[in-house]
């Protein structure tokens, strides 16, 4: 509500009075030129149509308060009447009230919201031509209310109920006399609170369908539709009941095959009748057209949940809300998993949700309730993340369910997507085969060949002329269509050559001044040429050289050369110790 401008001239500087008055005078002008229609009396012809740039004043008003009254002359008998007062209500809240005498004592309608607009409306059922007269007044509860302008829109239209039509589609009664209604526009239906009106609807396999009804709200009741995905009505599938002359239902027809549909148009009881037209649009759904899926269906539950492991990253998959995505991976106790979901919200809301190995036991992997999940993300924004670390005390698989916020509110039925697993704190690789006398691959601990074992725990080779064991390490992902393995061999012998060996088995065999510990069959990947530090990386793709599949498990060693007969043993050549990966 506008506070009065006396007030703010009172407040303001001589610098802004000048605006203050020109913002008083457009927000209170003069009165209009309909005045003075200040009493039922005084009451002014208005007709069918729009009638604009009207002026009302309210207590607060120097001149105090100004109703103004109108005349809608000759409304034939059989017709209806509506009468809409346009304004904007934070300039000041209007209300209005409607008499079918010239005295202004038998009133017909009134309307007092406290939003914008007003609406009045009646059907003259008199028997003969009526005069109504209106009022638009202030609100007479505001006493700050100073001015408002406004504008009138009329109509008078024939009331359908007197004069009901017989459309092309009756008698269509009942859900068993439906009538089969086509594709594309239809006008000039009628419907009554005792004739509804039913249709049937041929939907394609994947097509969406969609009905739009208009019909006029100057006069008859609302026409509400309700939509069944079965011919004895039983089975409700969407409903609209408005009240602004527009409504409209739509079904996806996911049976996978053609499907008929009833649709109802009706007029609630009480209501009367109206006019009305249908547009029937069907399209197909772009989530079940062939083909749409990705490359890891059918993986729909927990149990054909696809493995994976960490550093997947994966575009363009694919999720509907009656087709939901799941993955499955292995963490090590302690290791902290990060999950990113990455799409648009716009197209169709998506979630993930995480669920340990024990809830398929439990039967409650891909549950929606509390504490059925270990962890989860439901944003309503773009993209999704979780990060969980496995406390469990052991190994775990995990299961991510990815899939489509099922929702009248969501903005679609599927979406595209990017999922990318990255797992921390674990290593690609495992250590074994150490020079230090422990190693045991089955046959108990080894020594190195002439006591030239490395410090316990180091985790190294045996002892080289340098006085401590080789190390080597790998990073990356044992995942095989990642391809991003690196071994790195540290604490050589600087300057000279090494090899990297692959073993497909384990054996545990004191050779040259090291323990070799890679079994048949061997496989050379690379020759690594070691630096002033003694150290170097492999180039090479491991996953190409070594043959690898996922779901291999090999084990590696870096041999190199310790010349110049001072090597402890004498034999000018030694290993690292080992590394064992399990390839995904």
């Amino acid at each position: 509500m506008k506070t009065p401008y006396i007030k703010h001239l009172a407040l303001a500087g001589a610098a802004t009075l000048a605006a203050f008055a020109q913002d008083a005078a457009a927000q209170c002008p003069n009165d209009d030129a309909l005045e003075e229609n200040d009493t039922c009396g005084a009451a002014v012809v208005v007709t069918s149509g729009t009638t604009s740039n009207l002026v009302i004043y309210g207590a607060a008003n120097a001149g105090g308060i100004d109703n103004d009254y109108y005349v809608v002359q000759g409304v034939p008998d059989g017709s209806a009447i509506q009468i809409d007062i346009l304004f904007t209500d934070d300039n000041g809240d209007i209300d209005a009230t409607m008499w079918d005498d010239n005295a202004c004592s038998s009133q017909v309608d009134g309307s007092g919201s406290t939003s914008d607009n007003e609406r009045l409306e009646d059907i003259n059922n008199s028997g003969g031509a009526l005069d109504y007269y209106f009022q638009v007044r202030a609100y007479s509860g505001d006493s700050d209310f100073d001015c408002n302008d406004y504008s009138l829109v009329i109509s008078v239209v024939d009331d359908p109920c007197t004069n009901p039509i017989v459309d092309s589609f009756e008698d269509n009664d009942a859900c068993g006399t439906a009538a089969s209604l086509a594709a594309g526009a239809h006008s000039g239906l009628w419907v009554s609170d005792a004739d509804a009106d039913y249709y049937t609807i041929s939907v394609a396999a994947g097509d969406i369908l969609t009905v739009d009804a208009l019909y006029p709200t100057v006069v008859g009741g609302d026409v509400d539709l309700r939509l069944y995905d079965d011919l004895a009505c039983t089975n409700e599938v969407d409903a609209d009941t408005p009240t602004d002359g527009s409504t409209d239902v739509t079904w996806t027809n996911a049976t996978g095959a053609a499907a008929t549909v009833v649709l109802l148009a009706e007029v609630a009881a009480g209501d009367g009748c109206n006019t009305y037209n249908l547009n029937v649009a069907l399209v197909p759904d772009p989530c079940l057209q062939p083909g749409q899926d990705d490359s890891f269906e059918d993986n729909d539950d927990c149990l054909s949940a696809v493995p994976i492991t960490s550093g997947f990253n994966q575009t363009g998959l694919f999720v509907h809300k009656n087709d939901q995505d799941y993955y499955s991976f292995s963490m090590a106790d302690g290791a902290t998993v990060t999950i990113d979901m990455l799409f648009d919200d716009d197209t169709s809301d998506l979630d993930i949700r995480l669920y340990d190995a024990a809830s398929i036991g439990l039967g409650t992997c891909g549950s929606d309730s509390f504490g059925d999940w270990v962890a989860t993300s439901t944003s309503t924004d773009d993209d999704e993340q979780i990060i969980y670390t496995n406390t469990s005390g052991s190994t775990m698989t995990y299961y991510l369910r990815c899939y489509a916020w099922d929702s009248t509110s969501n903005a679609g039925d599927c979406n595209n997507y990017d999922l990318m697993v990255s797992i921390n704190g674990v290593d690609p690789a495992t250590v074994f085969c150490e020079g230090d006398g422990t190693a045991d691959t089955g046959g108990g601990p080894i020594a190195c060949p002439c006591g030239n074992e490395s410090a316990v725990g180091a985790g190294e080779g045996c002892n080289s002329s340098l006085g401590f064991g080789a190390v080597l390490t790998a990073a990356g992902t044992n995942v095989v269509a990642n391809d991003d393995m690196v071994f790195t061999m540290t604490q050589g012998r600087p300057n000279q050559p090494s090899l990297l060996v692959q073993g497909a088995s384990l054996t545990g065999l004191p050779f040259k001044d090291g323990v070799f510990c890679a079994g048949n069959p061997t496989e050379r990947l690379e020759v690594v040429f070691l630096d002033a530090n003694g150290a170097g990386s492999t180039t090479v793709s491991i996953v190409t050289e070594g043959n690898l599949s996922p779901g291999d498990t090999r084990y590696y060693q870096q041999w190199y050369r310790d010349p110049g007969g001072v090597s402890p043993c004498g034999s000018g050549s030694n290993f690292t110790q080992g590394l064992i990966v399990t390839w995904m």
